[in-house]
């Protein structure tokens, strides 16, 4: 038996070793490989210089010659093509793709009734602002990303670099750390290239407010170890910075697929912003459609969380808002006994024990044409209040106006007052502008609504407002109109005293919406939801907020494997909540039982 174990042993050890071998082979073939390729980088080369990102003339779609009205002067800057027949001066819509039959009788009657109060000019229903942008490829090298001056979290996972070049096949990517002896360089034959974890890590804890250069060189490889006798191309250099703040671990959001059509089923995640470990937060089981989900804490493990549901199955009707317990793990699905029984945004008061609810809602979907936003059009909305306490709800006085759509509370940072969007009711939700006003709680009898003078009867469309955890800003979305993914959204700041003027955040851009967005539990970062990337589908990027309210250059939440879907509704944790995907799942789902919400008399 002895023997038996011995020769077992000698096997093993023989395994091992060969192994070993084989590896220390395979590493040091690979050595001589990448010295090789790094070779054909040696000695002079220029360094290009490129024009900013540029993008192709977007698409507008101007119908009212169509439909039999004058034109509105309004040229679009492309022939546009008719995406659905329309009978002229009838303002029938024919057909609408991915629109269920009441969305789209909803719709016609809501043209007509237009048509006649004359409320909303009836070409505004068929004229679409295209979302998407083309991006002009730079057939010379430069880099994309990240962007000069751009400044990572220290806590995030390693992200990539990426560069545009339609002249060469080979390139070599340098990263240096100014004031050390870091300098690492690396070859691929791709456009983009992923930091290694172990040198991703030691830039993390070795910066220290000291800038990190990439540079990215390009030849023409015309054999294995050999290049054509063009000369070497530069990218000029970008560099970045390591911040000593760091951001929440997790971030909890929606994954919208497919986006263009109205009946959605989207799952919600959680993401490690460490790793790219992202595991299920909510799962739509291709039935619910899991919409807004707010909370009223940022730890993660205690608090409340609030969450919209609505199946989408034709033969059977539930929604409700799933109110749930972070630290017991327990909640449940509540019904609101308001005239209509819609409702959408929600906001926490920051003890957790009172929830502001864009309620008493009646609307229907414009369901969008191929790479544009979806629009919903709202005849009725108003503020509500549910008393978690008291287990009561009731309309706020001041910000329930039939004459006035009330939209997008949150409440300000002492929990006494409450912001929220209002816009004329009756105005079609393409051209719609909201203004900001601020009510007071008053113990639930509320008072006169005014409007804050800085994000208010300014030309643009003024919403989602959300407040800074610290109790310094408020950051805002303003669009040339309309409120969901507009092409024209970008983020604004304003001091939570609600005076003085907003300011444009750096981290925008001019060609993309910049929207959805969520602060850090130690106020320095924002995420946010953004279509810069290809003007369709939304991804995340981080930006930090320095004391004066200025923002750094943006930087992408790192996807090995990006999928063809829109990122939304993101919303910081600090740690990984402790119930599990199904706990959650059954307190928000249809076989859960709903309980009435009583109505609170008023005082």
């Amino acid at each position: 038996m002895r023997r038996i174990y011995l020769k077992l042993l000698i096997s093993i050890v023989g395994i091992v070793v060969v192994a070993t071998a084989v590896a220390v082979g395979r590493r040091h073939s690979e050595q001589i490989k990448q010295k090789r390729l790094n070779s054909l980088f040696l000695g002079d080369y220029k360094v290009v210089k490129v024009a900013e990102q540029g993008y192709y003339p977007g698409c507008v779609y101007d119908l009212q010659a169509y439909a039999g009205e004058p034109s509105s002067g309004i040229e679009p800057e492309v022939e546009p093509e008719l995406p659905f027949p329309v009978k002229p001066k009838t303002w029938e819509l024919a057909h609408v793709e991915g629109a269920t039959p009441e969305q789209l009788e909803a719709m016609r009657r809501q043209m007509r009734v237009d048509a006649v109060t004359e409320a909303t000019p009836p070409a505004d229903k068929l004229r679409w602002r295209s979302a998407y942008r083309e991006p002009i490829y730079s057939e010379q090298l430069r880099i994309a990303y990240p962007s000069q001056g751009a400044v990572f979290p220290p806590n995030l996972c390693p992200p990539c670099v990426e560069w545009e070049d339609g002249e060469n096949n080979l390139w070599q990517v340098t990263v240096e750390l100014t004031g050390t002896s870091l300098k690492r360089s690396f070859v691929t034959e791709r456009k983009s290239w992923w930091f290694p974890e172990r040198l991703w890590c030691r830039i993390c804890k070795e910066a220290k407010s000291r800038d990190i250069w990439i540079q990215v060189k390009g030849v023409k490889r015309s054999g294995s170890y050999s290049k054509t006798p063009e000369p070497i191309q530069a990218s000029e250099p970008v560099h970045f910075r390591i911040s000593k703040h760091p951001v929440d671990n997790y971030v909890v959001y929606r994954l919208v697929l497919p986006q263009f059509q109205a009946k959605k089923t989207p799952d919600t995640f959680i993401r490690d912003l460490r790793s790219f470990e992202v595991k299920p937060f909510l799962l739509a089981r291709r039935q619910y459609c899991f919409s807004c989900h707010v909370f009223s804490a940022k730890a993660g493990t205690e608090g409340m969380l609030a969450l919209k549901m609505r199946i989408m199955d034709e033969k059977k009707s539930a929604a409700g808002l799933g109110v749930f317990n972070m630290a017991s793990a327990k909640g449940q699905r509540l019904l609101f006994p308001f005239p209509h029984p819609g409702f959408t945004y929600v906001a926490w008061n920051s003890e957790g024990n009172k929830l502001a609810i864009s309620a008493n809602q009646a609307f229907s979907s414009l369901t969008p044409i191929v790479f544009e936003a979806q629009e919903l059009e709202y005849s009725f909305s108003d503020i509500a209040v549910y008393d978690l306490s008291e287990e009561c709800s009731f309309l706020l006085p001041g910000a329930n106006s039939p004459d006035y759509l009330e939209i997008y509370p949150a409440w300000t940072p002492d929990g006494k007052q409450i912001v929220f969007s209002q816009a004329k009711a009756g105005v079609s939700a393409r051209v719609i502008k909201y203004n900001i006003y601020v009510v007071d709680y008053n113990d639930g009898k509320g008072g006169k609504a005014v409007p804050v003078a800085g994000v208010s009867y300014n030309g643009k469309s003024n919403y989602y407002a959300r407040f800074s955890p610290d109790g310094k800003w408020m950051s805002l979305c303003m669009a040339d109109q309309g409120s969901l993914i507009e092409s024209s959204s970008d983020i604004y700041l304003l001091s939570a005293s609600l005076e003085g003027q907003a300011h444009r955040l750096e981290c925008n851009v001019d060609y993309a919406a910049d929207s959805w967005h969520s602060w850090s539990s130690n106020s320095r970062w924002l995420v946010f939801a953004t279509k810069r990337d290809d003007g369709v589908f939304a991804r995340f990027y981080l930006t930090q907020i320095d004391d004066k309210g200025h923002a750094s250059p943006a930087v992408r939440m790192p996807l090995k494997d990006p999928t063809l879907a829109s990122f939304n509704i993101p919303e910081f944790l600090a740690q990984m909540p402790r119930f599990s995907e199904r706990q959650l799942f059954d307190v928000v789902s249809a076989q859960n039982p709903t309980v009435t919400v009583k109505e609170r008399e008023l005082r």
